[in-house]
């Protein structure tokens, strides 16, 4: 999943599309405009045009971070509505629901097809810089009880859902787009906390999307998104057989451990990622505000089948990350 620079599709979306066979893009006012509902569903139908005309074409997935609050993409024209942590303070879940069927039919009907929402971190370290609002509040009980319903509401607008960030980005003092954060709690407080969302959640939600953290009790050297021992547990424990999406890779926290963007993509897909998003700026020192370009996305792509090539990155694996794809674009087929 990537993103390109263009208000409606060009060259570099017609590359991304028909030559590197991209599945799917993701949404950022910067890049795409996103001005108005009128010019954001003919951005999404132009792409979704060229996919048509692959040879075997398959429905893009067209993503948005559209949460409430203060992190959303789309604001002329559309419902602005509340954080989910003035969600929760209501008291009501069913707020929670109503909010998403609302976000969800707006996104609908502008050619969106996957929200990554709803945050189920646990906002439990106030000095988190990342997390704060976007958290339904400071306990599992309640991320589960508001979370749920907001699944059900965007499920009911026909809409994919993310639940995010595995394995719980919430008790953290650090913000990984610039750094690598730390969550120092043994494996019995993750599950009774950081872990305990996506662990009632699971079977609710169509895709789940890593953090990059350091989480020694799952992993004592790998950052999440690289690690296969944190996305096994996700796999065989919890027992989540759906997508795995990795956040996005241009960010400091992945990088602390790949120096490059391909490698980290490469890495990620050995630990058991299924999609990886290429979308956003690096946020690493003397990289900052630097976006990945369509020729970028072409030598990642090269990089990968190479990676394949020589047997680093196992034929098997990628089969059922497809299969798994393949399975999630199933209802989508309108779409084209």
């Amino acid at each position: 999943m990537v993103h390109f620079q263009g208000e409606s599709a060009n060259d570099d979306a017609r590359l991304l599309i028909q030559e590197l066979k991209v599945g799917g893009f993701i949404y950022y006012n910067w890049s795409n405009g996103l001005t108005s509902p009128a010019q954001v569903r003919s951005l999404s139908s132009s792409l979704q045009k060229l996919a048509e005309k692959n040879e075997n074409p398959l429905p893009l997935l067209i993503a948005v971070d559209q949460e409430g609050g203060r992190v959303v993409r789309l604001k002329e024209g559309f419902t602005i509505l509340p954080s989910n942590l003035s969600v929760a303070e209501s008291g009501d879940p069913s707020l929670a629901e109503k909010n998403a069927f609302t976000i969800g039919k707006e996104l609908r009907a502008v050619g969106i097809n996957v929200n990554l929402a709803p945050v189920v971190d646990i906002n439990s370290n106030l000095e988190n810089p990342v997390i704060g609002c976007r958290s339904f509040g400071a306990t599992p009980e309640v991320a589960v009880a508001f979370a749920e319903r907001a699944l059900k509401g965007y499920h009911r607008a026909g809409l994919l859902t993310t639940l995010k960030h595995f394995p719980g980005h919430g008790d953290v003092k650090v913000d990984s787009h610039v750094g690598l954060p730390q969550v120092l709690k043994t494996i019995k407080e993750l599950e009774r906390g950081e872990l305990y969302p996506f662990a009632k959640l699971a079977s609710k939600t169509d895709i789940i999307m890593t953090a990059h953290l350091l989480v020694p009790a799952l992993d004592p050297v790998q950052c999440s998104t690289l690690s296969s021992k944190t996305l096994s547990y996700l796999r065989n424990v919890i027992g989540f057989d759906e997508v795995i999406m990795t956040d996005s890779l241009v960010m400091a926290g992945v990088l602390e451990k790949c120096t490059t963007v391909e490698e980290a993509a490469i890495q990620a897909l050995i630990a058991g990622c299924d999609i990886l998003l290429l979308g956003g700026k690096q946020l690493i020192k003397g990289k900052r505000d630097l976006e990945l370009a369509a020729s970028d996305i072409q030598k990642i792509h090269g990089a990968i089948i190479h990676a394949v090539k020589v047997g680093r990155v196992p034929v098997e694996k990628l089969d059922n990350s497809v299969k798994r794809i393949l399975l999630l674009k199933a209802p989508l087929k309108e779409e084209l």
